[in-house]
C-alpha cells in the first residue's frame, strides 16, 4: 500500500508541472450557442454555428464594447445614457470623443480599440457622416465584421433615417458634398459603403418622440445577450463522444415543456460532468432570459460567506447587477422575489449532501415557466432527494475503450489515434485510466513528444497508483487557473497517514477526529505534529492543559466545535501561529477554567460563531503579532474594544459580520496596520469612523 501512495505521489509531481503549462497556454476558445431565437431588435449579423472559424479565440480582446458616435449630436444623450447602462452592468467599453482627437497621431490607438472589441455600436446621428473621424472608424468597423463573423455591429439610427444612412440622403448628401471637395474618389467611396453595409443591418430608430433612457436599456440588454455566448465555453474540437451525452440531456430537460424542470448529472470525480454542463449549457443558453453557471459549489460553501457566493453569483447573472445580501434568509428572498421573475438556466455544478437546494436557492416551482436547473454531483443519493422538484437522473459513464484512446491521442500525438509503433503502449497507458476523460487528457499531454522509454516508465509508475487517484487534478478551463481536486487533497492526506501508521502522534498533520480526540487526551503529541484539525463536532470535548504539554511543535490548531478548554497554558503552544474554535461560556476564558493563555506568536485568531460577550477577559491574553481576527456571527457582542487588545496596531484583517446586536467598534484609530474591515450584516452598527484612507471597507448593512 504504501508504494501505492508513494506512485500516487510520483505522478502527482508529474502532472501538477503540467497544470502550470496548462496555466500559461490555455486559449479561451470563444464557441457559440445555436440559432439565435431572439426577436427583438437586434443586428443582422450573427455567427454561423457551423462555421469552424467560430471556434478559434478572439486575437487579444480587450474591450467588449466599442462605441462610435458624433460628440455634438449624442454625447449628453443616448450616448452617455447607453454608456452609464454598460457600466453598470460591467461592460467593458471604448468610448472615444472626436473632439478630442487633435491629429492622424491617434489614429493607430483607435483601429487598435477597434480590433480588440468583440461588438460595435455605432450612434448614427444626422452629423455622424461630417465626421471623417467617424466614418473612418466605421469602414475599420466593417472591415473587422467582415474578416470575422463573430464580431456585432448594432447600429442606433438616432434622430435620422435609416434609408438615408443607407443611401446616403438628405444629411448624409450634403455631408458628402463637403467631402468630395477634400478627399479622394477611393476614400469617398469606402466612407459611403460603409454607410450603406451598416445602414442595411437591423437596429433601434430612435426619434424626438422617444425616451432615450429606453432604448438604451434595450441595447445594453442586446449586448449582455450576445456576450454571453461568449461566456463558459469549452475546448469544443478536443470532446470525445460527448454528443450523446448532450443529446440525452437535452431530452431530459424537455424545452418544449413550459413546466419547470431539473435534470441531476452524476458520476463519479473526473468523469466529465462540469464539462457536459458546460457545453448543453453553452448549447441551450438563448432559450432564456437569464443564466447562471455557478462552478465548485462543493468547495465553495465551506469558504467564509461561500453560501453568500453562491447567492450572488445568480442574483448577478440575473440581475445584472450587484446586490446586498445579508445573510442567507434574505439572499433566498431576492432569489424568489426577483430572480424567479425571468425565465432562467441555472446551474449548480458539483453539489454534495450538504448543500441545501430549497434553503439556498428556493422553490424550483416558484419560478418562471419554462425555467431549468441543472445540478451535477458526485452523490446519487443526494440527487434522488430532489425528487420532489422531479429531478430527473443522469449517469455520466465513463468513456469506451476506443473513445479514450481517442481522446489520448488527441492530447498526446495531436491527432485522433496513435501511429502504429504506439499503439499497444497507448492502450495500455489508456486501461490505467479507466476511461476518465481528466487523466486521459492529463497524462497525454505529459507523454506528448516523449521518448518510448519515457512512455513505458510512466506506464509503470500509473500501474502502481490506486485506481481512486488516477483522476487528481482539476482544470478550470473558464477561469484559466489550476486547482487542487479534492482526490488529490485526500491523496496528501493519506501520505501523511502513512508517515506513522502505528503511532499517529509521530505525524506532521491530523485530520481525523478519533485520531486527535485520542492524541490530546492521552498526552501522546510529539513535536513532529505541526497541525491538528477537528471538524466533526464531539460530545463535550474537554481538553486540559495538560493534552498540550508534547505539542511545542503545533502551529495550526481547529478545535472541536464543542471543545472546552482549561488548565494553565503558561509556556505552552510556544509556536502556535492560527487558533480556530468557538468559545462559550464556561469554555474559554473564564479565570477558574483558563489562566496564562498567552500565545505570544498568535497571528490568526479564528472566534466565529462564539458567544464571546463585551466582558470577556480574553482580549488581553492576545499578543502582539495577531493580524487576523474574525468574530463574526458572536451574537452576545454589542460591542467590540480593540483598544483591549495587546497590541492592535498590528492587525491587518478583521472581520466582525452578521451580527445585528453589535452597537459600536471602539478604537478603530488605533488599528495603523488594518487593511480590511468586513462588517456586513451589523445592521445597528452605526457610522465607523477615524478610518484610514488605505483601508477597504465592507459595510453592506441591509
Amino acid at each position: 500500500m504504501t508504494s501505492n501512495i508513494r506512485g500516487a505521489a510520483t505522478v502527482a509531481a508529474l502532472v501538477l508541472p503540467l497544470i502550470l503549462l496548462y496555466k500559461l497556454l490555455w486559449s479561451r476558445r470563444r464557441s457559440t450557442s445555436n440559432d439565435e431565437t431572439s426577436d427583438d431588435n437586434n443586428c443582422a449579423q450573427y455567427f454561423d454555428p457551423t462555421d469552424s472559424s467560430d471556434l478559434l479565440p478572439f486575437p487579444s480582446v480587450e474591450y467588449e464594447v466599442f462605441l462610435s458616435f458624433r460628440g455634438p449630436d449624442t454625447r449628453h444623450q443616448i450616448t452617455d445614457i447607453l454608456f452609464r447602462f454598460l457600466v453598470h452592468l460591467k461592460i467593458h467599453t471604448f468610448k472615444d470623443d472626436d473632439e478630442l482627437r487633435t491629429g492622424e497621431g491617434i489614429w493607430p490607438s483607435l483601429v487598435k480599440a477597434i480590433g480588440q472589441s468583440k461588438i460595435y455600436v455605432p450612434i448614427l446621428s444626422k452629423s455622424y457622416a461630417h465626421s471623417r473621424w467617424c466614418l473612418k472608424e466605421l469602414v475599420e468597423i466593417v472591415e473587422n465584421m467582415r474578416q470575422d463573423k463573430r464580431r456585432i455591429v448594432l447600429p442606433i439610427f438616432y434622430m435620422v433615417d435609416p434609408r438615408d444612412v443607407r443611401h446616403q440622403t438628405g444629411p448624409y448628401r450634403d455631408a458628402f458634398r463637403e467631402h468630395e471637395k477634400n478627399f479622394d474618389r477611393q476614400t469617398i467611396q469606402n466612407w459611403k459603403a460603409a454607410l450603406t453595409t451598416v445602414g442595411a443591418l437591423k437596429g433601434w430608430h430612435v426619434t424626438h418622440n422617444d425616451e432615450q433612457s429606453k432604448y438604451a436599456d434595450l441595447v445594453s440588454d442586446s449586448i449582455w445577450s450576445h456576450l454571453r455566448r461568449f461566456y463558459c465555453t469549452v475546448e469544443t474540437d478536443e470532446l470525445v463522444a460527448i454528443d450523446g451525452h448532450v443529446e440525452e440531456v437535452v431530452k431530459r430537460l424537455s424545452l418544449d415543456f413550459k413546466d419547470v424542470t431539473m435534470v441531476g448529472l452524476h458520476g463519479m470525480g473526473g468523469i466529465g460532468k462540469t464539462t457536459l454542463a458546460k457545453v448543453v449549457y453553452n448549447k441551450i443558453l438563448s432559450h432564456f432570459d437569464r443564466c447562471s453557471f455557478v462552478e465548485n459549489i462543493r468547495e465553495t460553501q465551506h469558504q467564509n460567506d461561500g453560501i453568500f457566493k453562491i447567492q450572488k453569483k445568480i442574483i448577478e447573472d440575473a440581475t445584472r447587477k450587484e446586490d446586498r445580501v445579508c445573510d442567507v434568509s434574505q439572499g433566498r428572498r431576492i432569489i424568489m422575489d426577483r430572480v424567479s421573475q425571468f425565465k432562467v438556466l441555472i446551474v449548480l455544478d458539483d453539489v454534495d449532501e450538504e448543500f441545501k437546494f430549497g434553503e439556498v436557492v428556493g422553490n424550483p416551482r416558484g419560478f418562471v415557466s419554462g425555467s431549468r436547473f441543472i445540478v451535477t454531483s458526485r452523490d446519487c443519493k443526494m440527487l434522488s432527494r430532489l425528487n420532489e422538484n422531479k429531478c430527473k437522473l443522469y449517469e455520466v459513464q465513463a468513456l469506451s475503450p476506443s473513445h479514450s484512446v481517442k481522446l489520448f491521442s488527441k492530447h498526446a500525438f495531436k491527432k485522433d489515434y496513435p501511429p502504429p509503433d504506439y499503439e499497444i503502449l497507448s492502450s495500455d497507458i489508456v486501461s490505467t485510466m479507466g476511461g476518465l476523460p481528466l487523466a486521459l487528457e492529463v497524462v497525454g499531454s505529459l507523454l506528448h513528444r516523449e521518448e518510448k522509454s519515457i512512455w513505458e516508465a510512466k506506464l509503470k509508475q500509473l500501474r502502481e497508483v490506486p485506481e481512486k487517484h488516477r483522476s487528481m487534478v482539476k482544470i478550470d478551463q473558464d477561469g484559466c487557473r489550476f486547482q487542487m481536486h479534492d482526490q488529490l487533497r485526500d491523496m496528501g492526506r493519506e501520505i501523511v497517514r502513512r508517515e506513522n501508521i502505528e503511532y499517529p502522534w509521530m505525524r506532521s498533520r491530523i485530520w481525523t477526529v478519533e485520531t486527535a480526540v485520542e492524541l490530546l487526551h492521552e498526552k501522546k503529541g510529539s513535536e513532529q505534529v505541526k497541525a491538528i484539525e477537528v471538524t466533526t463536532p464531539r460530545p463535550y470535548t474537554n481538553l486540559a492543559s495538560e493534552c498540550f504539554v508534547n505539542l511545542s511543535s503545533l502551529r495550526y490548531f481547529k478545535a472541536p466545535p464543542d471543545a472546552k478548554l482549561k488548565g494553565d497554558f503558561d509556556n505552552l503552544l510556544p509556536n502556535l501561529r492560527w487558533l480556530k474554535m468557538r468559545y462559550h461560556r464556561g469554555r474559554l476564558g473564564d479565570d477558574d477554567h483558563l489562566i496564562n493563555f498567552h500565545m505570544k506568536k498568535l497571528v490568526i485568531l479564528d472566534l466565529s460563531g462564539s458567544d464571546v460577550c463585551n466582558d470577556w477577559g480574553g482580549w488581553t491574553h492576545l499578543k502582539e503579532n495577531l493580524e487576523v481576527l474574525d468574530i463574526s456571527r458572536c451574537p452576545k457582542l454589542e460591542t467590540v474594544a480593540l483598544s483591549s487588545l495587546s497590541n492592535p496596531g498590528k492587525l491587518r484583517s478583521l472581520e466582525i459580520m452578521e451580527m445585528p446586536s453589535l452597537r459600536e467598534v471602539e478604537g478603530l484609530a488605533n488599528l495603523k496596520s488594518l487593511q480590511t474591515l468586513n462588517l456586513r450584516g451589523c445592521t445597528s452598527l452605526g457610522n465607523v469612523t477615524s478610518l484610514g484612507t488605505t483601508l477597504a471597507v465592507g459595510n453592506d448593512k441591509c
